[in-house]
Formats: structure tokens, sequence, C-alpha cells
């Protein structure tokens, strides 16, 4: 059965929601995507829907190219079958069709923080939202719920590969190779 690739990324943007995760938890990186369409295709996570406003945020389609090209990165790739890429596919276009009934889950970000595990229909924070597909597709088994992993937790996941570590522009110069 043939295989596919998809693609987590792990950023940290600045913002001040980054810097104050950041602060909180030392962790590398603050935010999480998954993509289905190498580094250059769209990623997908929960974040701030407008550029300069924090809430309202949900499920939202990103950009590699939209991020400032010195933010902190990691991507890393992840081979699954054939009918585990379809699933991931169709669950995440199933979502992001209906994304307006989604939301950011400001008191699971919290909860995760104190170690507890927090969830509401239609309410994901970045990392819950990645861990929980990919696990729901059957792609990964999960050292913990997708409710208390945070973004930097996804680099223990098995059988991820790094792709690139460093800056955001390394990943768009490797890609526009």
């Amino acid at each position: 059965m043939p295989e596919r690739m998809i693609y987590i990324l792990l950023t940290r943007s600045g913002t001040w929601f980054s810097r104050l995760i950041h602060f909180a938890t030392r962790d590398s990186y603050t935010h999480a995507s998954i993509g289905l369409d190498g580094p250059d295709g769209p990623f997908y996570s929960f974040a701030r829907k407008y550029r300069y406003l924090a809430l309202p945020a949900g499920l939202v389609e990103e950009q590699v190219t939209v991020y400032r090209p010195t933010v902190p990165c990691c991507l890393y790739e992840l081979t699954v079958s054939e009918e585990t890429y379809l699933r991931l596919r169709d669950q995440l276009r199933s979502m992001y069709a209906q994304r307006e009934e989604y939301h950011y889950s400001v008191l699971g970000v919290l909860a995760c923080w104190f170690h507890l595990s927090f969830q509401r229909r239609h309410h994901y924070f970045c990392s819950q939202f990645v861990a929980g597909l990919l696990e729901s597709c059957g792609a990964v088994e999960l050292p913990k719920p997708p409710t208390l992993l945070r973004p930097a937790d996804l680099c223990q996941i098995q059988n991820l590969r790094p792709v690139h570590q460093g800056l955001l522009e390394g990943i768009l110069s490797e890609a526009a190779v």
C-alpha cells in the first residue's frame, strides 16, 4: 500500500500570546499546525482569525509565507498509509468546511498548564487539535491525552522525522529549491 507524508509545523511567532506561553512554559515552540501538502502548502491550526486581534480565534488555514521569516520553527514529517492520509484529509476538510462552529479553547490552554484535562465540544487549542487529529485518524499513539499536549510535546511523538529546525526562512528557501 502506498505511503504519504504529512507535516507538523511548530513555531514561536512572537505575538503577545506566544510570548506569554513561552514565558510560562519556557518551551521552544508555542504553536502547532498540521499540513498535508508539503512544506509550502497550507497548514491548519487553531489560532487567531485576524492578524492584529488575539480573539476571536478558531480553526484557520495558515500559509508559511505569511509568518515573519525570522520566526523560530521546527518542521517534522510523518509517513502514514494512504488510508490514514485519506482519513486525515477527510476529517480536516469536514472540520474546515464547518470552521465557524469551531472555537479556540482558552480554558483548555489554562487547564493544560495546570495538567488538567478539559474538553468542550468544538473547542480546541493548537496542539490539542493537531494531536487529536493524528490520534483519531490512527496516525500515531500519543503519550497522553491531546488535551494535555503542549506544542513542544509533539516533538516526542514516535516516527516524526525532523525536516528543518531553525528559522522559518529556511523552510521558505528549501521549498523554493
